[in-house]
Order: structure tokens, then C-alpha cells, then sequence
């Protein structure tokens, strides 16, 4: 595959209608739609304003955000430099904040990070990260990168580095895994090439799935990119206080491909009741991926069970890889 992301963007921002893109739902299930024509505007002027502080081809540009716009557009702007992003997770839950300062700022050395890119929010708890290992470009805000200044663009080839990701860390301390173009691309590729009707993915996808971690950012951000097709995302916090989120918006927003751990449909089967699913209609969900973590049949069978009254399709959960 020769494609990168920035190929991919420009192409769907130059060919995807006006209602392809990611929309990103809050806590409260508002919406904010951003299409690929405006992804690229927004990544392009980030990227302008990265260039601006003296990031350029090769740095690493670590963004602590949580599933906003705000995210993709500047991970999606470090391709118009050559840059690196490193997704790294933000600070959702205020307990343990010792140690996710401690690992944050290792992870920070370790990935030799530039510049750390935030928001408000989360940059308020970044002080105690940065005052243990501080970027040489500093803590930047989104908002303060937005640039209408020149942009001398370095596209990366196929077999550049695409982004570092961060192991998760449950048998010892993360480690960085550099990625080219070509294997996310791959990786996200195949996603796709095991369903049957992987062409239907252009229709619709729903995603709870943090953005730091792969099954969320490769498995399906990308292929969203790659087929210019619609991907409603949901924060993970926001699944996990309220999980009837996930599958009003499946209904909402015809999904048809939507992935999780086991956990999450357990979760789901425990947790939602039947006054929160009033009016949804789950038959356009063809594909309920089950994947990440060890899958339980019981669990399966469970959640099908709970949820066939509103139109879920037995056939649509499939265990996949993880």
C-alpha cells in the first residue's frame, strides 16, 4: 500500500461529500460534525502553527486530548509536516494522578517529544508532568496553534513513521512502538478485508474506543479515512458512565460496524435499562465486533439475547483478533 495519511486526507477532502467525516458526541450525546474538506483545513492551519514554533520533519508531537475535534485535527495535522504524533491518554479520573503524572512525563522522554499538545482542561494538570520533563517547544493549546500563515508541506512517504504508540503498560511500563504509514494502513486495511460487505463500512461507524490506543485510532479512525466514510465517536468516559450512549447512537446514526472488548458488552448487558433504549432500532448494526481482550461466549449470547427486542441481529456479534 502505497497511500499515507495525508494522501488519504487530501483525497477525501478533495472527493468525500460534506456529510462524510467524524462526528464527535459529549457527554450529553450534542454533536459536532467535522468533514474531511474541514479536517484538512483545521490540520493545515495546526500544522502551520506547529512550523510556526519550530516543529518540522522527524519531531514528535505528543497530544494529551481527550475524543474531541481537537484531536484529530492535530494528529492528522502532524502529516503535513513529516511530524510524529504520539497519542498519549488524558487525565479523566482525578485519582492516581501521581502516577499518571510520573508515567506521562516518562513517556514524554522516552518518545522525545517536541511539543505537548492539550486543551484548557487537561493542560491544567500538564504543569506537574512538564516540570519533570519539559518539551523544548513547551505545553501548546489547539486553539493558540490555529496559524493562517504559510505552510511549506513535507508529505511523508509510505515507510515513514506515522505515529509512536505507547504499549499499554499492564505488564510493565508502556513502551513506544514507531509505525509507518504503510503498516497502519495495512492494519487498518484489513479490518475491512474480513467483512464480507466491508464496502457497507461507508455508510456508517460508531466508536466509544479510546483514540491513544489502536483498536480506537487504527481500527477505526483510519478506515474511516480510507473508504471517506462517516464515524460518529463517543468519549470512553462517557461509554462507561452511561452505555446506552453507545447504542442510541448506533440507532441514531445507522451504524453498521461497531467494535468492543468483551467488557463492554457486559456492560452494556448489565447496565442499560429499557427506558433508555425508547425509539432505537438496532437492525443496521451488521457487524458487533468482540475483540481486545479475551471473548466469552456467555457474554455473547447474553447481550443477543437482551438487546434482540430492539432488532438486534444474532449473526452480527463476531470475535475478532486480541
Amino acid at each position: 500500500m502505497d497511500a499515507t495519511l495525508h494522501s488519504l486526507l487530501e483525497h477525501a477532502a478533495a472527493t468525500a461529500s460534506a456529510h462524510k467525516g467524524y462526528r464527535y458526541l459529549d457527554r450529553r450525546e450534542r454533536e459536532t460534525f467535522r468533514s474531511f474538506a474541514g479536517l484538512a483545513d483545521r490540520a493545515r492551519r495546526i500544522a502551520a502553527g506547529l512550523s510556526r514554533i519550530g516543529v518540522g520533519k522527524g519531531d514528535t508531537v505528543a497530544i494529551v486530548l481527550p475524543t474531541t475535534p481537537d484531536f484529530t485535527d492535530v494528529f492528522f495535522a502532524c502529516s503535513y509536516l513529516g511530524a510524529i504524533p504520539v497519542p498519549l491518554y488524558p487525565p479523566v479520573r482525578l485519582g492516581r494522578l501521581d502516577e499518571y503524572f510520573d508515567r506521562t512525563a516518562r513517556m514524554l522522554a522516552v518518545s522525545g517529544a517536541a511539543v505537548l499538545v492539550t486543551d484548557a482542561r487537561a493542560g491544567k494538570l500538564m504543569g506537574s508532568v512538564v516540570a519533570k520533563t519539559m518539551p523544548r517547544a513547551g505545553v501548546q493549546k489547539v486553539d493558540d496553534l490555529l496559524d493562517d500563515g504559510p505552510l511549506s508541506v513535507e508529505a511523508p512517504d509510505p515507510d515513514d513513521i506515522a505515529m509512536v504508540q505507547f504499549s499499554s503498560g499492564t505488564t510493565g511500563l508502556p513502551k513506544p512502538v514507531a509505525l509507518t504509514h504503510r503498516q497502519v494502513l495495512s492494519n487498518a486495511d484489513a479490518v475491512l478485508d474480513i467483512l464480507p460487505q466491508g464496502g457497507e463500512f461507508q455508510t456508517a461507524g460508531v466508536s466509544w474506543l479510546p483514540l491513544y490506543h489502536d483498536m480506537g485510532l487504527i481500527g477505526c479512525v483510519m478506515p474511516a479515512l480510507m473508504y471517506s466514510a462517516e464515524l460518529t465517536l463517543i468519549p470512553p468516559e462517557a461509554f462507561l458512565a452511561k452505555p446506552a450512549i453507545w447504542l442510541r447512537a448506533i440507532s441514531r446514526y445507522q451504524g453498521i460496524i461497531s467494535p468492543a472488548p468483551n467488557f463492554a458488552y457486559a456492560l452494556a448487558t448489565e447496565r442499560i435499562t429499557d427506558d433508555e433504549l425508547d425509539g432505537v432500532d438496532l437492525s443496521c448494526w451488521l457487524y458487533a465486533l468482540n475483540g481486545a481482550e479475551p471473548v466469552n461466549a456467555s457474554t455473547m449470547r447474553a447481550f443477543t439475547d437482551r438487546f434482540a427486542q430492539w432488532g438486534l441481529r444474532p449473526e452480527a456479534l463476531s470475535p475478532v483478533y486480541g
